[in-house]
């Protein structure tokens, strides 16, 4: 009879202990704070920043460990998906997308179709830990989430948050690990959930994961389609060319993210611009106006890289 007490007992502990354990925050005590980064708003409306924020800042946008079992409260759909993985640490934060103007624009994928964005849509998260220099706490990204070689991340809610292609060479698209992950869920209060798993990161192995969970809707900054159909060409006054009266222009092929390159033949004294769609509606010369002019005979490298203000700037040199 003892010996049914006891290994009743027992059993009893063991359940007690796994219904506990989910409750206990998955807590990084290899890093001092877990920190959102990017020009949106923290949810009291305090607008965020990127790296070299001041100590208060960080700490007011600092993520908050939590358990899996947390998670449930968050979203079932998240709790589920969270639940089929090896999580290792696990942290939450609201965050404001949208709803300001970061001044800037960066391009994202939603159903397929690629976007213009508001800066404020954009983020990342870092691994800080600090150091006290007299007076001051000074804190230092230790890990970017995402990183190129160390943080793969995976989108655990596509419907809400687009992350970029995790490769060095960016894709047809001009997306690669240097694209910022951007919210498309449209404007408003979300809960970010970051999980780091046990596993490492490594090419097609997301060592993370980051769902976003709409908590309420805002008025906001729309998305904008990216035209896919453009060209870019070089045309100018040598003679394939003749201004675009005796033949085509020489195409640019793109090149990364907002830039494409060619490649033309040109004697000292030929001037050229950059022209979109083999036509004069949009074109690009010297800030000063004019054309650009090659001051040798040679074949010239030239790039265009438009900024997210849709200025568009050209650099050109010997090959």
């Amino acid at each position: 009879m003892k010996k049914v007490i006891v290994m009743l007992l027992a059993a009893v502990l063991v359940l007690s202990l796994a219904a506990c354990a989910p409750s206990a925050p998955l807590k990084d005590d290899t890093h001092e704070l877990w920190v959102a980064h990017g020009q949106y708003l923290l949810a009291d409306g305090t607008q965020n920043s990127w790296d070299g924020k001041d100590s208060s800042l960080y700490e007011a946008s600092a993520l908050k460990a939590i358990s899996l079992k947390d998670v449930k409260d968050i979203s079932e759909e998240l709790y589920n998906t969270l639940s089929a993985k090896s999580v290792k640490y696990l942290y939450t934060i609201d965050l404001i997308f949208g709803t300001n103007d970061a001044g800037w624009n960066t391009n994202c994928i939603k159903d397929g179709v690629v976007y213009k964005a508001n800066g404020s849509y954009a983020f990342k998260i870092a691994q800080c830990n600090s150091e006290v220099d007299g007076d001051t706490k000074v804190y230092a990204e230790e890990q970017w989430i995402s990183d190129p070689k160390t943080a793969n991340v995976e989108s655990l809610t596509p419907k809400t948050v687009f992350y970029p292609v995790w490769q060095e060479a960016a894709d047809e698209n001009g997306f690669s690990w240097a694209s910022n992950p951007v919210v498309i869920g449209g404007a408003g209060l979300y809960t970010l959930v970051i999980a780091q798993y046990t596993t490492v990161s490594a090419a097609g192995q997301p060592g993370y994961g980051v769902g976003l969970v709409l908590k309420e809707a805002k008025e906001g900054i729309e998305y904008t389609v990216v035209p896919k159909d453009h060209t870019y060409g070089i045309v100018g006054s040598f003679a394939s060319s003749d201004w675009g009266n005796a033949g085509a222009d020489v195409q640019m092929t793109a090149s990364g993210e907002n830039t494409w390159v060619g490649e033309v033949e040109l004697k000292a004294g030929e001037e050229f611009k950059v022209r979109v769609d083999n036509d004069w509606a949009v074109n690009y010369g010297p800030a000063e106006g004019g054309n650009f002019k090659a001051e040798a005979d040679g074949t010239y490298v030239v790039t265009l890289t438009i900024a997210s203000d849709g200025t568009g700037t050209v650099t050109f040199a010997l090959k």
